[in-house]
Order: structure tokens, then C-alpha cells, then sequence
């Protein structure tokens, strides 16, 4: 396999391939660029929905505070990571996660 990707394959293909992928081709290069820092967000337009968990949350960060009264809601092994079960919000305290 080795010899097979030795004798088919050169840095060239690659330098020539990605050589222009920053440009894009001509419908990404059409696409309107808004302007400003923030996104515009379009209430009735389902793909760009504003999440309820931004609600309240402003540009500056808010100080930290202690954690009082927290549960336990899962003992997991070295394989699961916060990305495998982090809600996409806060958890209700008379909500189903908090009646474990």
C-alpha cells in the first residue's frame, strides 16, 4: 500500500487542489455580507431561530458565583464528555432532569 500512495500521490496535487479553496466558487462569492458585528436574527425564519437560552445574556460576561445546592445528575466513564450530555439550556428545578 505504501509503494501504491509513494508512486501516485505528490505534494503538487495537493498544492494545485486547495491552491484557491479560500476563494470559493461564484455562488459563494455572490452571497451578500451583512454588515456590523452582530447577527441580524429573522424571527419567522426557522434555520436562524434565536435560542431561548440567550435570553438575558449580555456582551459582557456576568462574575462568578458559588454553585450551592447542586445534585449529582450522572456519574459517567472517561468516555462520555460534556459534549455527549450538556442541555442546550438551563435546567428547569420543576423540570423531569431536576426529579431524577
Amino acid at each position: 500500500m505504501s509503494a501504491a500512495i509513494a508512486s501516485s500521490v505528490d505534494s503538487a496535487m495537493f498544492r494545485e487542489g486547495y491552491a484557491h479553496v479560500f476563494e470559493g466558487d461564484e455562488g459563494w462569492r455572490s452571497l451578500r455580507i451583512p454588515e456590523g458585528d452582530l447577527f441580524r436574527w429573522r424571527r419567522n425564519l426557522p434555520t436562524s431561530r434565536r435560542r431561548r437560552s440567550f435570553d438575558g445574556v449580555g456582551r459582557a460576561p456576568t462574575p462568578l458565583k458559588d454553585i450551592s445546592g447542586a445534585r449529582v445528575l450522572a456519574v459517567l466513564g472517561d468516555s462520555v464528555t460534556t459534549d455527549h450530555i450538556s442541555p442546550a439550556g438551563s435546567i428547569a428545578a420543576d423540570g423531569p432532569a431536576a426529579n431524577i
